[in-house]
């Protein structure tokens, strides 16, 4: 065992009670944070899982496991209940137009003290991002969100420690107090991925740009859409199923759209061909009608084709009087429940 005065064996050149050991102590205090800040939050969050219990919630957990989940296998889908339980509480936006730790929040604020509600509000504004090491420090970690460009130092350093500078990662940072902490499971990816990822999600983002006045804001609407990678970076099988499921529907939709009219608009196209990946033969003609007929009065319309058709779809199965939720058609089409609200209201507003 080294003396507190012998030369440091990292090569600083300085004594070692000066160097590494110094290292030590802050690595400890960092964990000791880290620790304190875990305990808080997670019992500050099995408050709130006890409180989402309630039957009054219980068509809400169905229709956030309809958001959530990609294939319809319970021994699949059991790997990632933790992931769905953290998306239930914090991300799923219910009918209320609410998250149930906003629900959470105005149900119990009377009996929360200080630290728990400042806890609540950076939950409020958590998401699911992709990082990368930017610096490796004494007791920190320095990561840069690769969509928002945002800095923010993590002392979670234990959990990290095998991550080096310009490792990247999905994972999802929590303030607490003055700790950042990161909960969930942190999934190390690569380069590749990790640009994959950011170009899908910037593309998605640009689609619905007039209705999110930032990526932050998109992405806490859209946490879904980073569980949804964690799935099929997890499991391989489900990333095999989307692939079948997306040729299936290309060559659905080369077929149908061969037999449209030339002379249609490209903002119609794209609705249309939208429409026509997603919906039952039986409601296609009925579908493609009324949005040709919208488009003809309300001209140029602006957003995302797959919030519009999902809307149109909606409206048309509401009309026919069928059982269907929200949840049920934003899943189809890959969107957020709230942005097919909003769409749908244009709609029935016109």
């Amino acid at each position: 065992m080294l003396g507190r005065n012998e030369l440091c064996p990292c090569g600083s050149g300085r004594k070692y009670k000066r160097c590494c050991l110094n290292k030590d102590v802050v690595s400890e205090r960092a964990g000791r944070k880290v620790v304190l800040s875990q305990k808080q939050y997670s019992e500050l969050y099995t408050r709130i899982q006890e409180y989402s219990k309630q039957d009054k919630f219980k068509e809400e957990y169905e229709k956030a496991k309809e958001m959530f989940y990609i294939v319809e296998d319970e021994s699949i889908n059991a790997k990632f209940e933790r992931f769905f339980n953290t998306y239930f509480v914090q991300d799923h936006i219910m009918e209320s137009k609410k998250v149930m730790t906003v629900d959470f929040y105005e149900a119990n604020r009377d009996n929360l003290n200080t630290k728990e509600v400042e806890i609540l509000r950076n939950l409020f504004e958590s998401y699911v991002g992709i990082y990368e090491v930017k610096e490796v420090l004494d007791g920190q970690i320095l990561l840069t969100d690769c969509l928002t460009q945002k800095e923010v130092y993590t002392e979670d350093v234990n959990l990290l420690k095998d991550f080096k500078v310009g490792s990247c990662m999905i994972a999802r940072i929590v303030s607490v107090e003055d700790t950042s902490i990161l909960i969930d499971v942190t999934i190390s990816i690569s380069n590749a991925v990790k640009d994959i990822i950011c170009s899908d999600i910037v593309n998605l983002f640009n689609q619905y740009e007039d209705l999110y006045k930032d990526m932050s804001t998109f992405l806490i609407h859209h946490t879904h859409i980073l569980y949804k990678y964690m799935q099929q970076l997890l499991d391989p099988s489900i990333a095999e199923y989307l692939k079948q499921q997306k040729d299936e529907k290309m060559n659905k939709a080369t077929q149908e759209v061969a037999l449209t009219s030339e002379d249609s608009n490209e903002d119609e196209c794209r609705v249309c061909f939208a429409l026509r990946q997603n919906v039952e033969k039986d409601n296609i003609d009925s579908c493609i009608a009324f949005w040709n007929e919208y488009k003809q009065v309300h001209g140029e319309v602006k957003g995302s084709e797959n919030g519009w058709a999902a809307a149109v779809e909606y409206h048309i199965k509401k009309v026919a009087g069928e059982n269907i939720t929200q949840a049920q058609i934003s899943k189809k089409y890959e969107i957020s429940p709230s942005t097919l609200g909003k769409r749908y209201k244009d709609l029935k507003v016109s």
